[in-house]
């Protein structure tokens, strides 16, 4: 069952854009300082992607991108995906349902219509069933999940401003190394070390076949032994 945000001050913004315009926002306080973020956030959305979600500083951002419109929210980090993501699903099914007769796409256009999308996305009417989560990734997301696994590296270190580090994660805030890459590095490693080992075991062996001629030609083959 898909939970519900109970508490709209969990949702510190949310927007609807249309590629970089802010089409409409929602502010639980007027404060220009997180309406900046927000516009920031949404000029640096992710591109190849349906769902991206980043944590830092107790704040969730996350983004359902449906080209060429994304839905994206700040939420309290305590938020589950279960509650925010079913959020800005509900959110699009209701901007849908406004854009059929609206289609004028500029800075805060739908501003009038937001409040009842919003109000749609917290109470949703008991009979209506939850949008769908289930998405088919593209050709594209799953080549840069691929080179994600392949080429990943994690920074642990935090960031002041949120914004330029939502460029740096993929769907969670840091990829762990694969572990088949690990194993497979390991295997090549152990691979050299044992060619490694041979080479200078048999350096050795000529060295010491080397030097065993050298004392039979002098010794006159074991004579030396007779002394």
């Amino acid at each position: 069952m898909t939970m519900m945000i109970s508490n709209p001050e969990s949702i510190h913004y949310a927007c609807i854009a249309r590629s970089t315009t802010i089409l409409a926002h929602y502010l639980a306080q007027a404060d220009p300082n997180m309406e900046s973020l927000g516009s920031e956030c949404v000029a640096q959305a992710p591109p190849n992607h349906t769902v991206f979600s980043h944590t830092v500083n107790n704040r969730s951002y996350t983004f359902l991108i449906d080209p060429p419109f994304v839905f994206f929210a700040i939420f309290d980090h305590h938020l589950l995906k279960s509650q925010t993501l079913p959020f800005l699903h509900r959110i699009r099914h209701s901007f849908r349902q406004t854009l059929s007769s609206h289609n004028h796409f500029s800075h805060l256009s739908f501003q009038p219509h937001f409040a009842s999308i919003f109000r749609d996305a917290l109470h949703p009417p008991p009979h209506s069933s939850p949008p769908s989560l289930i998405v088919k990734p593209s050709e594209g997301l799953l080549k840069k999940k691929k080179r994600l696994l392949d080429n990943n590296s994690c920074t642990n270190g935090d960031s002041k401003d949120a914004a330029a580090m939502l460029d740096v994660s993929d769907d969670v805030v840091c990829l762990p190394p694969a572990k088949a890459s690990v194993a497979v590095d390991r295997q090549k490693a152990k691979h050299v070390w044992k060619k490694h080992v041979w080479v200078v075991l048999l350096l050795d062996l000529f060295v010491c076949a080397v030097l065993f001629i050298i004392w039979l030609w002098v010794c006159s083959g074991f004579q030396c032994m007779a002394y």
